[in-house]
């Protein structure tokens, strides 16, 4: 009950911080094979002060991470979590500070979202957890790039 009250709130904060996501896969190998055994869902953003600067302890750049750490919490309660077989961590990457060609160089921070099963579970799962990761970050304006 408490994401649609919250759906406008996290909306705006999104455009300030123009929050987006990119999708990583997770391989193993076993057996001499590889096969895929996750995903990294790397939600990025930054503010508009200072765009080219690079201090991982800037409070802004706080701001923005602890955003994106409420969006990765959301995430996952929403859906991710109530599956079995998946191992689900957040990593806030506290020290760190992105400059992305995409972003023409400017400063940006991310959270990572790491979603890993222990057995191989098929295309099935695969396909059913990327539509949930991509309808649950869609509400809230957050397309991946």
């Amino acid at each position: 009950m408490a994401a649609p009250a919250l759906s406008p709130r996290v909306q705006s904060v999104v455009a300030d911080y123009g929050v987006f996501w990119q999708l990583w896969p997770q391989f193993e190998q076993t057996g001499g094979e590889r096969r895929l055994a996750g995903f990294e869902v790397e939600l990025i953003g930054s503010h508009n002060s200072e765009l080219s600067h690079v201090d991982p302890g800037c409070p802004m750049c706080h701001r923005v991470r602890s955003v994106l750490r409420g969006i990765a919490d959301l995430m996952l309660r929403e859906g991710v979590l109530n599956r079995d077989s998946l191992a689900c961590s957040i990593d806030s990457h506290a020290n760190s500070v992105l400059c992305l060609p995409a972003l023409a160089n400017r400063s940006a921070v991310s959270v990572s979202v790491h979603i890993f099963w222990s057995h191989p579970q098929g295309q099935a799962l695969e396909t059913d957890l990327l539509a949930t990761i991509k309808t649950s970050l869609a509400k809230y304006g957050i397309h991946q790039r």
